[in-house]
């Protein structure tokens, strides 16, 4: 590693940790405890707040309000920040906003938002309050208050650690630790109402850092009219696609739910399900259904 390398080895590691021991450094860079110290002195000299000191507390020492210049990340790294940024602020996250306008001061970059993304279902309130407060909660290390409407329409009062938020299948969800039914739980979003922060706090033991979000999926082979293939090959991915004269058949993967039968129903006539015998059964049963309705 070159001195410069090493330089900025030392400036990264006390930047987080404020003090370190030659000792250790010298072991980090592979080098000897006094090239340690002349680079030190190297760093001193150059006016960075960095100083050594002996005794019981000993070891090299930054400064506690020293902080790293906006030269630290070059041009293009400051403009994927504050690109990166934005795009929250897109997603009606409003609270980045203002930490947008202070990068971009300290950047002395003109910001210009190009980008804007509507999460929100047509005809229904805006979901970025509640986020917003899912995200106060998870910064204070709070658990959340809500009343939640399940599948069959009951109201049931949750206290949730919350644990990730995620976005799929056009829908926002919260992973979470419930603290009723003591295990991790998913929750859509859209489904919360009367949310408040709890006086409780999080039990990171109770929390899994690397859930994903999981589903089960059925492998679907339906016939589709030709004229409606272009719109499976964009809203659909990893299908296997049939030609014939009339007609497509298409083969793919896709979640098991109330969703998959909704999709299928959206083509009308256009669509004829081959397998499996299980969803070609319950749009039969949405079709009777809706045959009462209007018959």
């Amino acid at each position: 590693m070159n001195n410069l390398s090493r330089l900025f080895f030392i400036m990264h590691y006390l930047s987080l940790h404020n003090k370190a021991k030659a000792t250790f450094l010298a072991e980090q860079l592979e080098v000897s405890t006094r090239t340690i110290y002349r680079d030190v002195d190297t760093l001193s000299a150059l006016g960075f707040p960095i100083y050594a000191k002996s005794g019981r507390d000993g070891g090299i020492h930054l400064l506690d309000t020293h902080r790293f210049p906006a030269t630290f990340v070059d041009d293009n790294e400051q403009d994927q920040i504050i690109l990166g940024l934005q795009n929250l602020s897109a997603a009606n996250l409003n609270n980045v906003t203002p930490l947008v306008n202070k990068l971009s001061s300290l950047f002395r970059k003109e910001v210009e938002p190009w980008i804007d993304i509507d999460f929100s279902a047509w005809g229904q309130e805006d979901e970025a309050r509640a986020i917003e407060l899912i995200t106060k909660a998870k910064n204070q290390n709070k658990c959340i208050l809500f009343s939640y409407r399940n599948a069959k329409g009951e109201r049931i009062s949750r206290e949730v650690m919350p644990n990730k938020l995620i976005f799929k299948q056009n829908a926002w969800y919260l992973a979470g630790y419930c603290c009723l039914r003591k295990k991790a739980r998913l929750f859509k979003v859209r489904r919360m109402t009367d949310l408040l922060i709890s006086e409780q706090e999080i039990d990171d033991t109770r929390l899994d850092k690397e859930y994903h979000f999981e589903f089960a999926t059925t492998c679907v082979e339906f016939k589709v009219k030709n004229d409606l293939v272009h719109r499976i090959k964009e809203e659909l991915s990893e299908i296997e696609i049939e030609p014939y004269e009339e007609y497509t058949i298409v083969r793919t993967q896709q979640p098991k739910g109330a969703w998959l039968i909704s999709y299928l129903l959206s083509f009308g006539g256009a669509i004829e399900v081959l397998s499996p015998v299980e969803v070609k059964e319950k749009i039969k049963e949405e079709i009777k259904q809706i045959y009462q309705i209007y018959y």
